[in-house]
């Protein structure tokens, strides 16, 4: 609507007193402009959501570059906010996700556990137990010090984090066909026949026209 409003006043009148009477002040247009601004940048966040491939990464950054501007999202997109189901979890994903896995606190760490990346840890330790013997005490005793750094600084390997989509991504995307598909000429449609036409757009990818058919028959 205030898009709008800026292209039609361009081609507005500003001498014609009956029109500018119903028009906003200078400085209420400025308030306007910079209005129209943050809300340019709240809808380029909400339709880079619709994206198959975000991941919560990428929501953890747009929404705290909208928090820099309108701080008062904080209690509907703040890494703590109430429509979060599981914070730690969230947050221990971003944390992994931004290569900063060393950092992870003990009940993130706990809440990443069944992803974590078992075999290639196995695997690195079998071949720090497989080095050579050494020549003599010293050097074993030397051998074993940096296994001890190695294994320190080892960050554990987090599997499948990439592939979890946030729930703000699915939400958007589903909401966003779902009213280009009732639209105004559908609301006639029956609640159940919308579910059904909603549930194979949002699974499309798990079957084709033949799946549904021979389903039907």
């Amino acid at each position: 609507m205030l898009k709008c409003y800026f292209e039609l006043l361009e081609h507005l009148d500003m001498n014609d007193d009956t029109l500018v009477e119903y028009l906003p002040p200078p400085a209420a247009n400025r308030r306007l402009r910079a209005l129209l601004k943050e809300l340019k940048k709240v809808e380029s966040v909400a339709k880079a959501l619709e994206g198959a491939e975000v991941t919560l990464l990428d929501v953890r950054v747009w929404f705290d570059g909208l928090l820099t501007i309108k701080p008062q999202y904080e209690r509907y997109i703040g890494p703590r906010a109430q429509i979060i189901h599981s914070p730690g979890f969230e947050a221990a994903c971003v944390r992994v996700l931004g290569g900063d896995a060393g950092r992870l606190k003990r009940a993130e760490r706990a809440a990443l556990e069944p992803f974590r990346h078992r075999q290639a840890e196995a695997a690195g330790e079998a071949r720090e137990d497989g080095e050579g013997p050494s020549s003599s005490e010293e050097d074993s005793f030397v051998v074993q010090l940096q296994k001890r750094r190695r294994i320190a600084r080892k960050e554990v390997k987090y599997d499948l984090l990439a592939s979890i989509q946030p729930t703000s991504n699915i939400a958007e995307r589903y909401f966003s066909v779902a009213r280009t598909t009732l639209g105004q000429e559908r609301h006639s449609l029956q609640p159940i026949t919308l579910e059904i036409i909603m549930f194979l757009r949002q699974n499309a990818g798990y079957w084709n026209a033949q799946t549904v058919d021979n389903a039907t028959q």
